[in-house]
């Protein structure tokens, strides 16, 4: 595939060698990776841990495997879907929301995801934490299907990062060792593993998310935004992506995104009327207000009702979700919460000002995790989305000692469930139930400067690229090493090489 040439290195031999290590390199690398974070270190927290806390990421794993699911999301979606149906007079959320204390916070357009699968087997459908139907349940096995659309996106993504950033090197040895790698990370993945043992929607949403940067890295804008556009109906706040778009002028993107959100809500309002839509943006603010104490809420807002729960743990309950009952409205808290959500979303819309025709794979990943991480309430499912994201990060930073050291201590961060952390809830120390969160931040970071690091567009042609990149040939030099990604390490082993130009910067 590709023009002639366009996999060969030049220079010294030991730019040979090293072009020829990288593969092997990579994948040992990422072998020992998943066997210290996925198994060493949650044995290590399993037998460390008290006996109520022993619990691992490895525990959903399992009951992942096993298809053993519960009704996050179903159970809520199927109270107001009987709501609809037996008083569809009644304002819904009124009614299931605020005088039921079901914890139903979706747009009413998201309950066409329950409405499909009754339509198919409502007999095989779980609604509720006891399901006595045939195995496996139509929501596990769906949830089966989506993570492996997931681990197959993150794979892809990950070999189309590394083809783009270094195409000078042979990729494709060990290539399937390392999908199978994918799948082991996939599935030990915390948030991915804990999204299908609640019963979450998030499963799907994890999948699109990454069915949509694939998409995007290989020019399909008009995909993209239509998968991501799907992502939106079921979580508004993803709806930013539009602005971003329109702001990147990535107009297929944003078009596509468009008609999908139009379209959809178009539909939702038709069958369950305007009224529960004007209805549902009550939720919303009630929900900006309060947020959550919750130890999964990992955000801002979860971090500070934690904080105010040392000295009122009744009211700011950390340690369970009481059926009703929300965090008071606190100002600072409501003030401090809106001020780092329009920093985090402002910094991701506002950071590049760049109009090229391919937009910006990082700048993408970039504000999809500003729109995660600025939520007053983000779970830790929420950031399922982040595992993509990674594989692409991954290509861009190996080579790179300390911001792959960054990288894999975000990951660790992010992975593992330690339930330890919550000894300390009554303590000033309870920011340590936060790791998560700075798992993300550090990914945040990271982001950000990898873009910096892109100047002249280098980094943008490379994660963006199509799979095979055209090489020149009137000087000679056939293929050429991508600076901006892979800075130091290959700078160090490629003696000759300096001065060179940057075929994939100035294709």
């Amino acid at each position: 595939m590709g023009l002639p040439g366009a996999s060969r290195p030049i220079g010294s031999p030991a730019v040979e060698r090293a072009a020829g290590d990288a593969p092997l390199a990579l994948t040992l690398g990422l072998l020992a990776f998943f066997v210290a974070n996925a198994l060493l270190l949650n044995g290590i927290l399993w037998s460390a841990s008290p006996e109520p806390y022993r619990s691992t990421v490895l525990t959903h794993t399992w009951d992942l495997v096993r298809g053993e699911g519960g009704d996050d999301s179903w159970g809520a979606m199927q109270a107001a879907l009987e709501h609809v149906a037996q008083t569809p007079e009644a304002p819904l959320y009124g009614q299931v929301f605020f005088a039921d204390n079901v914890r139903f916070q979706y747009p009413p357009s998201a309950l066409f995801a329950l409405s499909a699968m009754l339509a198919v087997a409502p007999e095989r459908v779980q609604i509720d934490d006891v399901y006595d139907g045939p195995w496996p349940a139509l929501n596990s096995l769906l949830g089966w299907v989506f993570i492996a659309l997931n681990a197959i996106a993150v794979a892809a993504l990950l070999e189309n990062a590394l083809r783009s950033t270094r195409p000078d090197i042979a990729w494709r040895p060990l290539r399937a060792l390392r999908a199978l790698l994918v799948v082991g990370l996939t599935l030990t993945f915390y948030p991915v593993a804990k999204a299908f043992t609640l019963g979450q929607i998030q499963v799907w949403m994890n999948a699109l998310f990454a069915l949509g940067m694939l998409a995007w890295a290989a020019r399909c804008k008009l995909l993209s935004g239509v998968l991501i556009g799907l992502i939106a109906l079921i979580k508004p706040h993803y709806g930013l992506l539009l602005v971003w778009a329109a702001l990147r002028r990535q107009m297929r993107f944003a078009a596509a995104f468009a008609i999908t959100i139009a379209a959809g809500m178009a539909a939702s309002v038709a069958v369950y009327g305007l009224a529960n839509h004007l209805d549902y943006l009550r939720v919303l603010s009630f929900l900006s207000q309060h947020g959550e104490a919750y130890y999964p809420n990992q955000s801002v807002n979860g971090i500070l009702n934690r904080f105010m729960s040392i000295s009122s743990p009744a009211t700011f309950v950390t340690l369970d979700l009481p059926a009703g009952q929300f965090p008071p409205f606190t100002p600072w808290i409501w003030a401090s919460t809106l001020a780092s959500s329009l920093a985090l979303v402002g910094f991701a819309l506002l950071r590049f000002h760049r109009h090229d025709a391919n937009g910006h794979l990082i700048d993408l990943a970039l504000m999809a995790l500003a729109c995660t991480m600025a939520s007053p309430i983000a779970w830790e499912h929420h950031y399922g989305m982040t595992l993509p994201i990674y594989a692409v990060m991954l290509a861009c930073t190996f080579g790179d000692h300390k911001r792959l050291t960054c990288l894999a201590i975000s990951y660790v961060l992010v992975s593992t469930f330690v339930p330890a952390t919550n000894l300390l809830a009554g303590s000033p120390l309870n920011l340590l139930q936060s790791t998560l969160f700075a798992g993300a931040i550090i990914l945040f970071v990271l982001l950000a400067r990898t873009g910096a690091r892109a100047s002249g567009g280098a980094l943008q042609s490379a994660v963006s690229a199509p799979l095979e990149i055209p090489v020149g040939h009137a000087s000679g030099a056939e293929s050429l090493p991508a600076k901006h990604c892979q800075r130091g390490y290959w700078d160090r082993r490629s003696n000759g090489l300096e001065g060179a130009r940057d075929a994939t910067a100035n294709r």
